[in-house]
């Protein structure tokens, strides 16, 4: 959609200019900002950065070697940080990341990639991709030279053959953070070595991947490493680097048929495809080598992905939980800080390539809730999972699949030190990423941030424009235009699809706005031209696997806030200690929907609008306390919301919500008020349509041909079942180690592989026996019976209680293998359970005795 007709907008296109001699226009393509004033003192107008390759310059043989993008990023420095982010970056540059080098030990001057003795892999560089973005988006000059006490020794490190970095180091996966930081450096700084620097290192690559190709995280993480070699390609226009990236590409992990197909679980032993880093951080490679392919499938790969992903893992904060692997739909499940940042860099590559404004909402979603809820409000600490519900943040093993003992704790360095390096980029890509060109000479903006951006548009024109916004706190989103005369082009403006009636508006004058899509307003501006866009937001209560609920309001999450009591047990001079967090507010609430929510906010936006106890928006909700709603036995987590909760009369409370992103402890995912159902008399379960609403799954699963499929450790409770006496049948095959089988009687179900209360049947091939058993949160065995089971073929298991008699069948058998007597649980839930490398279930069914 178009805004006011312009008489100059229909005049014929202005040829972009002569070039310098020897300069080919592609040269110009992402030119650093420093560079900019140069060229146009020269008088040389610049060409269209996004259409920087015609057939007059460039090789036959390349035509069209890489399909065109929706938007192209601008260079480094030419979006500046406004209001509550410049606020963020500022207590960024004054915590963890001005700090590293006393309180991150990588980042010290023994690093390998300075030149020393120390840490000579990820660590260094991923601090390094966060620092460099940080210093020039805040214009620090302090940053801007410790960046450079980093680049100066990488770029001197580089060997007569292309390789570079530590000796003591070959794998090519660290290298790729590198190089991707070079780009920033690159176009912040204009540096002339850097383009001849990945030159020499990619003709290295070209030459010995064939021998030495991509294992482990480089297969998994390729796609970054293809995304700048496209981005090289673009500059230097070498006809190699294509080649490359169809090598990088066919030694990559599948994800295309991953995302598709849903596969993460399909890798066997094999653990990247599903590992929750490498997940998000992958969901870029598909997008980028579309680029290279032209196939659809390839472009559709992200999307599909996300719905999978989200449908199977979904949290309230808009990621997939994975701790560290993809870990269900629990309340509790956690999601890695470096899966927030890693995916908020995909997401922004995605929107660059795809023009899809529904990844700019998804973006924004994760962006204003997971990752500030990751770090204390001073970002002086951070936590390595972030969950949905979370009433304790204390040290002790929580049942996770990567339990560091210390992963919900506010520390410097919190579980695994990989965050603690990698989480820098968040809020500093995200400004870097605000606007972008586009194909028509023009600005997009792709995600609303008080910000500052400066560019060269059609014809050469430079323009400057401010938008000023306390979004998403507030509705309203205001730009104003800055120009040394009036220029033609046109501003690309995403309108966010949960919004029902935008409103846009040019110097008073109405525009065309759908929700969904960008509006495309293309005029001649004038210096002081004002653009008011206004995106209504209506609260929502938004249904969660379970019936449970949550609420939103635009792309802020709420939660109901409790009090913080923050006590140190690591103290430090410099004041980066380490914290226990916990509370004694009443938190174990149920949501009432028919009583509407309420929308308050404060008259002004705080500095950190992210400030426990100074949420500048909250939302009011009718409450009613759920008595059965309890803490876990050890009182590190709650336990999953009940499935309703009935309303007791005069019990209501009014409950208030603030952002997610303001607490580190919260509810956001609520049960809801409704009539309890009365017990099943019969339940069966054969994995179609919607099963993920209908099971509780802890540590991940997915079903592929009528089949669940549960990794080792791994459980899925149908909550709504409350069987007392009953017979319970199920399929069954598993791996060659460990065991898996049935779940029954079972109450307070939880992360953990024996965090459940309730019995226990299962098969083992590995030891050639069935197992009986219970868990009361610690496993107790009851009696094993020897039984030949074979790896891979399904079993037919057989289950009947009656009181404390139960007994248990395989396939065809007329006597029972089991009978045993127990009174330690009467009645609960039904589910499966595997301790096995993998194992799959066929249909379930049950029925109860009369």
């Amino acid at each position: 959609m178009s805004g006011q007709p312009d008489p100059l907008h229909d005049q014929p296109e202005r040829p972009a200019g002569p070039v310098p001699d020897g300069i080919s226009r592609r040269a110009f393509v992402g030119v650093s900002a420093a560079m900019f004033g140069a060229f146009l003192a020269d008088g040389l107008p610049l060409p269209n950065p996004m259409n920087p390759r015609t057939e007059a310059d460039s090789n036959p043989s390349e035509a069209n070697a890489l399909s065109p993008v929706a938007f192209r990023s601008l260079p480094l420095g030419s979006i500046r940080a406004r209001g509550w982010l410049l606020r963020l970056l500022e207590l960024q540059r004054d915590g963890l990341t001005g700090h590293a080098e006393t309180v991150l030990p990588a980042t010290g001057p023994d690093s390998a990639w300075k030149g020393g003795n120390g840490e000579d892999w990820e660590k260094g560089p991923y601090y390094l991709k966060g620092l460099i973005p940080l210093a020039y988006t805040l214009n620090d000059e302090s940053l801007k030279a410790r960046a450079n006490a980093w680049i100066e020794p990488i770029l001197a490190s580089q060997r007569e053959d292309g390789f570079f970095g530590p000796s003591t180091n070959d794998d090519w996966w660290p290298r790729m953070v590198v190089t991707y930081l070079l780009r920033d450096h690159h176009e912040a700084t204009g540096d002339p070595r850097v383009l001849p620097f990945l030159s020499r290192y990619y003709a290295h690559m070209a030459r010995h991947l064939p021998d030495r190709p991509l294992g482990s995280w480089g297969r998994a993480r390729a796609g970054d490493e293809i995304d700048t070699v496209m981005w090289l390609y673009e500059r230097i226009g070498d006809a190699a680097l294509l080649g490359l990236c169809d090598l990088l590409a066919r030694q990559a992990y599948p994800w295309t048929d991953i995302f598709h197909d849903n596969r993460f679980l399909e890798f066997g032993d094999d653990f990247h495809p599903k590992h929750n880093v490498n997940v998000p951080q992958a969901l870029k490679l598909p997008v980028v080598i579309s680029r290279r392919t032209g196939l659809e499938r390839d472009r559709t790969a992200y999307r599909a992905g996300v719905r999978q992903l989200m449908r199977d893992h979904g949290t309230s904060f808009g990621l997939w939980s994975g701790s560290e692997m993809v870990s269900g739909r629990s309340t509790v499940a956690g999601v890695e800080t470096c899966s927030i940042v890693e995916y908020m860099l995909s997401a922004q590559t995605a929107i660059r390539v795809l023009g899809d404004p529904q990844i700019g909402d998804e973006l924004e979603q994760v962006a204003f809730n997971a990752l500030p809820a990751a770090m204390s409000k001073d970002f002086r600490q951070h936590v390595y999972y972030t969950t949905a519900n979370n009433v304790a943040a204390v040290r002790g093993v929580i049942g996770y699949q990567d339990d560091h003992g210390d992963d919900r704790v506010l520390a410097p360095r919190a579980g695994f030190p990989c965050c603690c390096y990698n989480l820098h980029m968040g809020w500093p890509k995200l400004a870097q990423s605000a606007w972008a060109n586009t194909p028509d000479g023009g600005l997009a903006a792709l995600v609303y941030v008080p910000s500052e951006v400066s560019a060269t548009v059609r014809y050469g024109a430079t323009v400057r424009i401010v938008c000023d916004t306390e979004y998403p706190f507030e509705e309203s989103v205001g730009l104003r235009i800055h120009l040394a005369k009036g220029a033609s082009f046109p501003l690309h403006l995403r309108i966010p699809g949960w919004c029902d009636a935008p409103a846009v508006r040019v110097n008073g004058d109405p525009v065309a706005a759908r929700a969904g899509e960008f509006v495309v307003i293309d005029r001649t501006w004038q210096d002081g031209d004002r653009i008011e866009l206004r995106f209504p937001m209506r609260p929502q209560i938004v249904a969660q696997t379970n019936g449970w609920a949550s609420v939103e309001l635009g792309p802020l999450v709420f939660a109901l806030g409790l009090d913080e009591r923050w006590d140190a047990f690591e103290r430090r001079e410099d004041g980066f200690d380490s914290f226990e967090v916990t509370s004694a507010t009443p938190w174990n609430y149920a949501l009432v929907p028919e009583r509407g929510l309420e929308v308050e906010r404060r008259p002004a936006v705080a500095d950190n609008p992210f400030r426990t106890g100074a949420a500048p928006v909250t939302v009011r909700a009718a409450g009613v306390r759920a008595e059965a709603w309890r803490r876990r036995f050890d009182d590190r987590l709650p336990l999953d919301p009940p499935l309703n909760v009935a309303n007791a009369p005069g019990a209501e409370e009014r409950l208030t919500l603030v952002p997610f992103g303001s607490q580190m402890l919260r509810i956001s995912i609520f049960p809801v008020v409704g009539t309890p159902q009365p017990p099943r008399a019969a339940w069966s379960e054969d994995f179609v349509g919607d099963w993920q609403t209908r099971l509780l799954v802890f540590r991940g699963a997915a079903v592929r041909d009528g089949r669940l499929r549960l990794p080792h450790a791994a459980k899925a409770v149908a909550l709504p079942t409350d069987f007392a006496d009953f017979t319970y049948e199920g399929d069954v095959a598993l791996g060659d180690k460990g065991d898996a089988g049935f779940i029954f009687r079972v109450t307070e179900p939880s992360v953990g592989p024996d965090h459940y209360c309730g019995y226990y049947l299962g098969l083992s091939a590995e030891r050639g026996e069935l197992v009986f058993g219970l868990s009361a949160n610690a496993w107790r065995r009851i009696a094993t019976r020897p039984i030949p089971i074979r790896p891979d073929r399904s079993y037919r298991v057989r289950i009947a209680a009656r009181g404390p008699r139960i007994q248990a069948w395989v396939d065809d058998m007329t006597t029972p293998i089991v009978v045993a007597e127990d009174t330690a649980f009467t009645r609960g839930s039904l589910g499966v359970r595997s301790y096995a490398n993998t194992a799959t279930f066929g249909r379930l069914s049950a029925e109860a005795h009369a």
